[in-house]
């Protein structure tokens, strides 16, 4: 599960003193060290108890920030500090986990707050519990470097136990090792968070599990690469065609690869072409190639039955 950090700082701090100490410090997000190390100052963010809802009230005022392109996230989330400089590797956001008695829950759904998604992370991020009880997580372990990520591979999921983010409680989420089932709380609560923001969470896929099942559900990250495939794929000329062949049989992503054959079985004009392409891909020598190239196949195989 995350490491729980001891965190027994009382003081309170303003949100510009750990920009500026993360800054200065020049924190690097990958480490879990530095991580660790930057945890008293996350603390202390928190003691603050009237910066957050000082910085939403200023931002409704002006009719900005929450609303608008800084924040990528959506109603879930306040960035707190967006990426300002070159070579920054973090950002700081506030994240709200209503609960079952709350409208926006009800009228959206579990699902738009990852709720009963048992998944991991592509990156590490730190955390506090700043208002609230706090969500609680049933928490498991597996080894990411065994685990090719097709759906339906079994997947040695160790569970750990089942906690809550309390208020005042810091925990470090590892990147590619902890993975939480997460449920929630039994009020509105809300975390703020230090996030990693380094390449590693654009090329390294992030997963779902069937915790009952041990096995891997589905990719849950987004590549905007992989995004493009389709699209070059139905409206390219012969030169696409070429690079999608290439790119499925040598890109250095595996699953920039399985995108790139996707969209060359998409573009067949008919099922028996279709699975034929799929089935060149359980040939890779890429065990994540080959196993999406066979869960596609199986479902081809099934409309044709």
């Amino acid at each position: 599960m995350p490491l729980v950090i001891d965190s027994p700082q009382t003081d309170a701090i303003e949100l510009g003193e750990i920009i500026e100490y993360l800054h200065d410090e020049n924190i690097d997000t990958s480490d879990h060290d530095q991580m660790i190390a930057a945890a008293p100052m996350l603390k202390r963010l928190s003691n603050n108890r009237s910066f957050l809802g000082d910085m939403a009230l200023d931002e409704l005022k002006k009719r900005t920030g929450i609303g608008n392109g800084s924040n990528n996230y959506g109603p879930q989330v306040i960035m707190l500090y967006a990426p300002t400089k070159r070579q920054q590797t973090f950002f700081l956001r506030a994240n709200f986990w209503p609960s079952n008695n709350d409208h926006i829950l009800r009228a959206s759904g579990p699902e738009q707050f990852f709720y009963h998604h048992p998944h991991d992370h592509s990156f590490n991020f730190l955390t506090v519990g700043h208002f609230g009880p706090g969500y609680s997580s049933n928490y498991y372990t597996y080894d990411y470097e065994d685990t090719a990520g097709y759906p339906g591979e079994p997947v040695d999921l160790k569970f750990v136990e089942k906690s809550s983010l309390s208020e005042g409680k810091v925990m470090l989420y590892r990147a590619c090792y902890d993975i939480h089932d997460q449920l929630p709380p039994e009020s509105m609560s809300i975390s703020l968070n230090i996030m990693e923001l380094t390449v590693r969470g654009s090329v390294v896929d992030q997963y779902g599990f069937d915790v009952e099942r041990n096995f891997v559900g589905n990719m849950i990250n987004r590549m905007s690469m992989c995004s493009l495939m389709p699209v070059i794929a139905q409206v390219g000329g012969e030169n696409a065609q070429d690079y999608l062949a290439e790119t499925a049989r040598s890109h250095l992503s595996e699953r920039v690869r399985f995108a790139a054959l996707k969209a060359m079985a998409a573009k067949q004009p008919d099922l028996e072409t279709t699975m034929e392409v799929f089935q060149q891909g359980t040939r890779s020598e890429s065990a994540l190639v080959a196993g999406w190239a066979q869960h596609k196949l199986t479902r081809l195989e099934s409309l044709r039955a």
